[in-house]
């Protein structure tokens, strides 16, 4: 096994069919078939099972996934101590972290982080709070920007902020009536506020909805909804557009230009959701990537 045959045989065993793995790596389906029947010669048994349509992963499939993985474990780890003994002058690190960090938190990480290293730059991958577990568990990454909490049998973490749950009101809507409260971002309105307002809703699955739920059914609300948007970038949108109220995380005003949206704490001790660097325990970090956390935890968020 090399490492272009890994990768091959990764890359179509997680987009599931020829074609898109093909233009994933850029080359040819006839090319990328050639090459998949090749590795299951040399090695006497078949990857995937192409019936029904679909390309599945086969038990010896799963298998030759699972070996490339260690293989790549061993390889990263001796990257590390090369890069170690060379001072990470040139190079790269991966982060994953969710598309909303991505856009509202890497830029000033990948900007502190360059300065420190000119000569390295920082690969970002986005994906779901799933998605980046399970790409850690398997060493995709060097370090994942995420939510707390993580199984900390496999990771270790350091919390990066906590996020308070904010109001965001159009900038054209009345003024709410506040109260200055410690330990609050904005000046803090009482959530029985939201009674009878319309609401830009995030889907049911999502962490935030399930947070105004649970505020709704604590505090006997009703209120009603004003649209229905999958991202927070498109929640905090709508709200500049004047088409209704939003519950969103502190640090949302970073995708919003000075008066256009009104924010307001709660009075209420709400929960936070704590924002984690989160690393392998059984993985040793690179130099690079040890500073890289201290940049960010350096950062006044």
């Amino acid at each position: 096994m090399n490492l272009k045959q890994f990768k091959y045989v990764l890359i179509l065993s997680q987009e599931g069919s020829f074609s898109k793995a093909a233009d994933v790596l850029n080359i040819s389906q006839p090319s990328l078939s050639q090459y998949i029947k090749k590795i299951e010669k040399e090695i006497g048994m078949e990857l995937f099972d192409r019936s029904g349509g679909d390309v599945r992963l086969t038990d010896a499939g799963r298998v030759y996934i699972d070996a490339g993985r260690q293989i790549l474990d061993l390889e990263h780890r001796m990257e590390v101590q090369f890069s170690d003994l060379s001072e990470h002058k040139t190079g790269s690190l991966i982060i994953g972290t969710a598309p909303y960090r991505a856009a509202g938190m890497m830029p000033v990480i990948a900007a502190a982080f360059q300065k420190r290293h000119p000569g390295m730059h920082l690969i970002v991958r986005e994906g779901t709070t799933a998605e980046l577990t399970e790409g850690m568990e398997h060493g995709d990454y060097d370090l994942c920007l995420t939510l707390a909490p993580v199984d900390k049998r496999l990771f270790s973490c350091e919390t990066v902020v906590e996020e308070e749950l904010v109001l965001a009101v159009p900038a054209d809507a009345p003024e709410l009536e506040t109260k200055t409260e410690a330990d609050r971002k904005y000046p803090a309105v009482d959530a029985r506020e939201l009674n009878g307002k319309k609401l830009v809703m995030l889907t049911d699955t999502q962490f935030m909805q399930r947070q105004l739920d649970s505020l709704v059914n604590d505090y006997h609300l009703s209120v009603s909804t004003a649209a229905v948007v999958k991202s927070l970038e498109a929640q905090i949108a709508m709200v500049r557009a004047g088409v209704g109220m939003a519950v969103m995380p502190s640090g949302i005003e970073r995708f919003c230009s000075p008066g256009e949206v009104r924010f307001y704490s709660f009075r209420q001790k709400l929960p936070r959701r704590g924002v984690i660097v989160m690393w392998r325990k059984d993985r040793k970090l690179s130099r690079a990537a040890e500073e890289l956390k201290e940049v960010i935890r350096g950062i006044s968020w």
